[in-house]
């Protein structure tokens, strides 16, 4: 039997987690210690609609998402959020808190698997809407092929399956596998040593309110976010999204996905999103115009185009004000 740990977690004065929160260590069977939150529907008069299970993305954490996660729990779905092995507050994997370091992405397959085998699929009800933004998309996508049948629906916001520069990237991270030690900081992946970036120079969203708040979070806690990323990241992020480009691997796909696309992200490839969605069987994208890679943290403006169609992908009703966190 599972035994849990209570975690901790942040707020800020103007920015509290969605009542009801159950926020845990959960030891993976290596002995990594993973931190999980949760928030389940109760009462007689909420009729639960199914389980979200929201996947950050690269260098993110929970806290992050509250806005979203009361957005889920307006429309009653229970919610599922983690911080990735080796980010936020998860164990990380080296002993340099400030590196953003991993193997494999195997090893973020296999903490997914044991979450579903163990968590999810014990205690969550059906059905469960997988949600998984850029690198926690590009895992969730990737899951697919062995967990299909465990999702109902997935939402993709800007995964991560590509970037504009891999004629430079890839070389770069080949030479580096070659001349570095994996625990070094990519050759050319300029780290920021813990120093904030302005909004204006940001890359992330364009709402200065969003931005803002994040920046907040991390001055309650700076160990919360990495200063960049490893050589042995840069080899593993390379080998998945090859991966997922050999022939055959997005068509043996069923699952119903929405992909959520910037067309002018500068942080992932939105041509190879696009590609990926034509690839797919049943896979429809709906794209942003004058948006970062952050949808989720993006203008009202936006969000509220992105909302409603994520309420039409899932079955809900339309245009209700309640729904949406102000």
């Amino acid at each position: 039997m599972l035994e849990f740990e209570k975690a901790p977690y942040l707020e800020l004065e103007n920015y509290k987690a969605p009542k009801g929160i159950n926020c845990i260590f959960i030891p993976m069977p290596d002995g990594k210690k993973v931190r999980l939150a949760f928030w389940k529907i109760s009462g007689i008069e909420k009729k639960c609609r199914g389980t979200i299970l929201l996947q950050q993305g690269h260098n993110e954490f929970i806290e992050k998402y509250y806005e979203t996660i009361q957005e889920f729990i307006n429309r009653n779905f229970n919610v599922i959020a983690y911080d990735w092995r080796g980010q936020g507050m998860s164990e990380k994997m080296i002993e340099d808190n400030h590196k953003q370091y991993i193997e494999d992405f195997k090893i973020h397959d296999e903490d997914l698997q044991f979450l579903i085998d163990k968590i999810i699929n014990k205690l969550f009800e059906p059905p469960i809407i997988a949600i998984g933004h850029s690198m926690g998309g590009c895992i969730m996508l990737s899951s697919l092929k062995k967990n299909g049948n465990k999702f109902d629906k997935v939402i993709l916001s800007a995964p991560m399956l590509g970037f504009k520069n891999e004629l430079i990237l890839f070389p770069l991270i080949n030479i580096s596998e070659l001349i570095l030690p994996r625990e070094f900081f990519m050759f050319g992946s300029r780290p920021n040593m813990g120093k904030e970036v302005p909004f204006d120079k940001n890359d992330l969203s364009t709402d200065k309110k969003r931005y803002m708040r994040t920046l907040m979070l991390v001055r309650k806690n700076k160990d919360i976010r990495l200063w960049g990323i490893t050589v042995a990241f840069a080899i593993a992020v390379k080998r998945r999204l090859l991966e997922l480009r050999k022939n055959g691997w997005a068509e043996s796909i069923n699952n119903q996905i929405l992909f959520i696309n910037s067309i002018n992200d500068r942080v992932v490839s939105s041509k190879h999103i696009t590609e990926m969605s034509k690839r797919l069987k049943n896979a429809q994208i709906i794209n942003f115009e004058a948006c970062e890679h952050e949808l989720f943290m993006e203008k009202d403006i936006h969000r509220e185009k992105m909302w409603n169609k994520i309420d039409k992908f899932l079955n809900l009703p339309l245009n209700n004000d309640s729904l949406t966190s102000r």
